[in-house]
């Protein structure tokens, strides 16, 4: 997904209700990562109201509380500025400084003044995806990519009619100009998304086979999915080496199964694989529910009975739940 590769390097995407004909649009930023650029560009191509979407026990964490009359769905808290290291706290500078803080491991409450020039933004992780707002969505977005979970998101205003939202070929052509690739909300929870790279299906002796690739913490595996899974409990996912992908799926086995093929680094990607079978939000997990299967038994396929790496380790077989 082009989207899901900006994203993980840094860089900002634009979010709509939906790709085609589009009523408005969003610039979202990964949080952590916003710079004083990244900042001015988003101020000067919107109202200059910037919301910095967080789960909701971010929010508590942080003493976010709702501001009074907040409307349904994901709820504006009070605005914060960082406590220090800024001056008025409305500059693009200043706010980025506030963002980052925001999506940083190491703030507490005490490391904002309220009120302030950011707003955050509470939602429910809890939320299906078919109910996702643009809030919602954006942190799933961000945290498929790899981050924190905390989206920069403010609307882009015209450029044909610049007292009025953008929308239809007018933000198709803020795209184009910024080259920032679209994402549509209603692609995103019907399961449309992530769109891989590369696309393949063919018949093998174990039924119908896809081969996909896809990027997950920008590093790039190509993944096969072989026979019916839907609905399936405990689907064998086998991790192999990526140049064994295609052999392996040509084998005769009959049952339905899903491989991974990973680079030449068996032991940190091994690790960082099984790492991300376990976050609800990660690329493996999205590709895991639009297979439909309810579960996966991951099989490490090495000569030892463990694998160290990535500052763990971890044992030959492992078990993940795929459907949150």
């Amino acid at each position: 997904m082009a989207a899901i590769n900006q994203l993980s390097r840094g860089e900002a995407i634009i979010l709509t209700d939906g790709v085609d004909s589009p009523t408005s649009g969003e610039i979202v930023i990964p949080a952590v990562r916003i710079s004083t650029t990244d900042a001015a560009f988003a101020i000067r191509h919107s109202s200059g109201f910037l919301q910095v979407a967080l789960p909701s026990d971010r929010c508590d964490a942080l003493l976010l509380p709702a501001q009074q009359g907040a409307a349904p769905g994901a709820e504006q808290c009070v605005t914060v500025d960082a406590a220090t290291g800024i001056t008025t706290g409305i500059s693009a500078a200043d706010r980025a400084r506030t963002i980052r803080l925001l999506a940083s491991s190491d703030a507490s409450p005490a490391s904002f003044s309220r009120p302030g020039h950011v707003v955050p933004l509470r939602t429910d992780a809890a939320l299906p995806m078919s109910e996702f707002g643009h809030p919602e969505a954006a942190v799933h977005l961000v945290a498929a990519a790899g981050f924190p979970p905390a989206a920069v998101l403010t609307t882009i205003v015209g450029t044909t009619h610049p007292t009025d939202v953008a929308s239809g070929d007018d933000l198709h052509e803020f795209a184009r100009t910024h080259q920032l690739p679209i994402v549509g909300l209603r692609d995103l929870v019907s399961g449309k998304t992530p769109s891989p790279g590369l696309h393949v299906s063919v018949d093998t002796p174990s039924g119908r086979t896809h081969l996909e690739s896809f990027t997950d913490l920008g590093h790039n595996y190509l993944y096969v999915a072989i026979g019916e899974l839907s609905g399936r409990e405990d689907v064998p996912l086998h991790l192999i080496p990526a140049d064994r992908v295609v052999i392996d799926a040509g084998s005769s086995r009959a049952e339905p199964r899903i491989l991974i093929g990973l680079p030449q680094t068996p032991g940190d990607e091994y690790c960082r694989v099984i790492d991300r079978l376990q976050q609800p939000h990660s690329v493996i997990r999205t590709i895991l529910r639009r297979l439909g299967c309810l579960s996966v038994v991951a099989h490490f396929d090495l000569d030892k009975p463990q694998i160290t790496g990535n500052g763990r380790t971890i044992h030959g077989v492992c078990s993940s739940d795929a459907r949150g």
